[in-house]
């Protein structure tokens, strides 16, 4: 079979040949290790400060080569894909105030996290935003879409390829599940619900340029929890957020297209409602969650996308990896319905020998009929 071929029978929930591979994301750290230079690929701190500096193409390039080298280096099948910065996007240099730290046009105070990599958010400012002469189109156009058709061209008929929709806007900062949201979801439900539903709407258009250009699949993805369980108990997720969801995945399906819903937290209590919503795949499974046990209550409905812990893969060792690698293919792989990942993404630092532990562990043992007749005991998952 082909990459493309087993992912399809995959989320067909049939045995391909073997278990298929690949992740919803990759921090740079780990392609850079496996291709033996710097890549812009998710490079986080390096990606911002080279497009403030002007070096756009330079990123966007070094994107397009490095996911096509990594994906067939590691004998990946699933290959993400997303739109790049627009060619004549004026790309704003904040104002640096020590090695780590910088200040924007509006007053936000960004601070660099040693540990993740990222710029984050520090302290919001209060300056009202300047007025600019650039607009974003409602529409992305060719240099946005530089990756995707790349990446079409060069992996299209042999791998599977999911698009992750959005566009970049800046230096953005995702504030989350607020107090503030908190409180008016419990104050005002149903108007959250109707913000939600106007919000799903924007997925026809999010994801038509992908549509159009022959990828896959389409992976969504909203926060949904905590390890210790959803944000907000099942009734008022039945009420306010289910039928939003519901109406992404049929708007993706409407499209001939599957739904893959990458989904943070301890969704447990409200994954049957997920599920009904119409996802393909369920993807960012914490081991708090035990995937063994999803497997048994609705691997006939959906697929399973992961299997290993992200702690694991960035702080055990290889031979932890295998054990939760060979744990997952045992117990989750017969039948199909399985594609063996992270539990959420690889994130920075992760050694590559983890890495390649886990994906030699489906290329040596994933093939089907799955026999593993050793016991393997219910790993140590350690964290996310």
């Amino acid at each position: 079979m082909t990459p493309k071929e087993r992912v399809k029978a995959a989320l067909a929930l049939r045995e391909p040949d073997r278990v298929p591979t690949g992740e919803f994301a990759t921090d740079h750290s780990v392609i850079a290790e496996a291709l033996g230079r710097p890549t812009f690929w998710r490079a986080k701190r390096r990606y911002h400060e080279a497009l403030w500096d002007g070096r756009r193409d330079e990123v966007v390039e070094s994107m397009k080569r490095d996911i096509v080298q990594f994906t067939l280096a590691l004998g990946l099948d699933v290959v993400p894909v997303n739109l790049v910065p627009r060619k004549d996007f004026p790309f704003r240099k904040p104002r640096q105030l020590d090695a780590d730290t910088w200040e924007d046009e509006r007053g936000n105070i960004l601070r660099y996290s040693h540990e993740t990599e990222d710029i984050g958010l520090h302290r919001p400012g209060d300056k009202p935003a300047p007025p600019s002469d650039f607009q974003l189109p409602p529409q992305p156009d060719e240099s946005e879409l530089e990756l995707v058709r790349h990446v079409v061209e060069k992996l299209g008929k042999t791998h599977y390829l999911f698009a992750r929709p959005g566009r970049f806007h800046g230096l953005g900062f995702i504030q989350g599940w607020s107090e503030a949201r908190f409180l008016r979801v419990a104050e005002d439900p149903d108007a959250v619900a109707e913000q939600e539903m106007r919000n799903a709407e924007w997925t026809r258009e999010a994801i038509r340029p992908f549509v159009e250009a022959g990828v896959d699949a389409i992976a969504l993805g909203e926060d949904y929890g905590h390890n210790s369980g959803p944000f907000v108990s099942p009734s008022t997720f039945a009420r306010v957020y289910a039928p939003a969801l519901k109406w992404r995945c049929d708007i993706v399906h409407e499209a001939g297209l599957p739904c893959l819903f990458h989904s943070c937290g301890n969704n447990r209590l409200i994954l049957d409602q997920m599920v009904d919503a119409g996802i393909d795949a369920y993807q960012a499974i914490q081991p708090i969650e035990r995937i063994e046990e999803i497997k048994r209550l609705f691997g006939r409905r959906i697929a399973l996308w992961g299997g290993v812990s992200t702690d694991t893969l960035a702080r055990g060792t290889p031979g932890q990896v295998r054990h939760q690698a060979l744990f997952t293919l045992k117990h989750c792989a017969p039948g199909g319905g399985l594609i063996l990942s992270s539990s959420h993404s690889i994130v920075v630092r992760t050694p590559l020998a983890n890495y390649r532990a886990m994906v030699g562990a489906a290329h040596q043992r994933g093939a089907y009929p799955i026999r593993i007749p050793e016991r393997v005991p219910q790993p140590g998952w350690g964290g996310a």
